[in-house]
């Protein structure tokens, strides 16, 4: 049971204490990633052309098919392989030459956040909805997958659209997933899901955020997004490289992704922190991130969130070891597109995540059947954390 002292901090007092910006203070603008300007040919070489079409245009003429962005390397469930047990020889060896970095936290209780510097922290602006359209429950049994378009409003309305240029909503991306359908085909459009940034290369998504089986894959991420960009411009936008993914029920639906590019050195990053059950019925949490039911482009949060139960997840296996898992029950409203996003909390004005979004639980109780918003969190949820930071930094 958890005392006082280890309460977080609740919204309105952080919204007593925070100011909120009123123009750009600082943050990456202008930036350009190096994914921003990547192509994947696979089925053949480039060439680069000068065009007579328009001045300081060119052309990129390739064999085959010509795909924006990056593909997705390696995806595995999140039992070790040989090539997993490599990376982490690779990672122990990488921390023994350089030194254990602070900002990776300490073992498995969790790591710590990082807001850069030049990041503005403060209360994001409020802009309200864009659709006052409401959506019942179209939910089925207890999994939720993205394919399933579902609403749920959990005692009124209570997101609202907000700006992204402060931390660290700076760190919460939307995601695009596509799909190769033939080969030498273009990229298809497979779902929309959300993500968030646990260290520099290292971000959190859904399990369940997973393209048709057996074809090639790609996870389009932007930091921050508005209007289908990142606030900071359409360079500041990176491709999954390698993923590690558990999905049995709904309090181990985690997937953590390593990104081409070191965006958390840019936009931030959460740490994270186990759900305790001392802090039952208390309004301590916020969810943002990207339902359709408000808009699958611009951001979306709600604050003021009260967990409602606790229950026992699947065990998952994370780096040859066994840890359980936590369904973490709450009353945030959440639609398809939410997948993947961080409920969070502050301590000391810094926000930890106790879980990722999943989706809906219907729970049993004596009065009938209680629907609640669901993340995954627990030692389970703690343990991925870690193993993205040891792998991916």
């Amino acid at each position: 049971m958890a005392t006082e002292p280890d309460a977080p901090t609740t919204p309105r007092e952080m919204a007593e204490r925070a100011v909120t910006p009123t123009a750009a203070e600082g943050g990456p603008y202008g930036l350009v990633t190096a994914s921003a300007n990547a192509f994947w040919a696979p089925d053949g070489s480039l060439e680069v052309v000068d065009t007579d079409e328009y001045d300081d245009a060119i052309r990129v003429v390739g064999q085959g098919a010509l795909l924006p962005g990056l593909p997705v390397r390696t995806s595995d469930r999140g039992e070790v392989t040989a090539r997993t047990l490599a990376e982490r020889l690779d990672a122990a060896a990488a921390r023994e030459r350089h030194g254990r970095d602070a900002r990776t936290g300490s073992g498995e209780a969790g790591n710590e956040p990082h807001r850069p510097p030049e990041l503005p922290a403060g209360n994001p602006v409020q802009v309200g909805s864009l659709d006052d359209t409401r959506y019942g429950i179209n939910s089925r049994g207890r999994r939720t997958l993205l394919s399933e378009t579902h609403s749920t409003i959990i005692d009124g309305e209570s997101r609202s659209l907000v700006y992204p240029n402060t931390y660290p909503y700076t760190a919460v991306c939307k995601l695009y997933v596509r799909y190769q359908g033939t080969p030498g085909g273009g990229w298809l459009y497979a779902s929309e899901a959300t993500g968030f940034m646990v260290g520099p290369r290292a971000m959190v998504t859904s399990g369940h955020v997973q393209p048709p089986a057996g074809k090639p894959w790609q996870i389009q991420v932007i930091p921050g997004c508005w209007n289908g960009q990142s606030v900071y411009g359409a360079g500041v936008v990176s491709y999954v490289s390698d993923t590690r993914w558990w999905n049995s029920d709904s309090g181990s639906d985690i997937q953590i992704c390593r990104l081409y590019d070191p965006l958390g050195d840019t936009v931030g990053w959460f740490g994270t922190k186990n759900y305790d059950s001392g802090w039952e019925d208390h309004d301590y949490w916020t969810m943002a991130g990207f339902p359709y039911d408000i808009n699958l482009t611009y951001m979306s949060h709600e604050t003021a969130i009260a967990v409602r139960d606790d229950d026992d997840g699947d065990d998952i296996n994370v780096d040859g070891h066994g840890y359980d898992t936590t369904q973490v029950e709450s009353d945030a409203d959440e639609a398809s597109g939410a997948s993947g996003s961080p409920l969070w909390g502050y301590w000391n004005g810094s926000p930890y995540a106790i879980g990722v979004h999943h989706g809906v639980e219907h729970d049993g109780t004596i009065t009938g059947t209680e629907t609640l918003s669901c993340a995954s969190g627990g030692d389970g949820f703690l343990a991925a954390v870690n193993w993205a930071r040891r792998l991916w930094g």
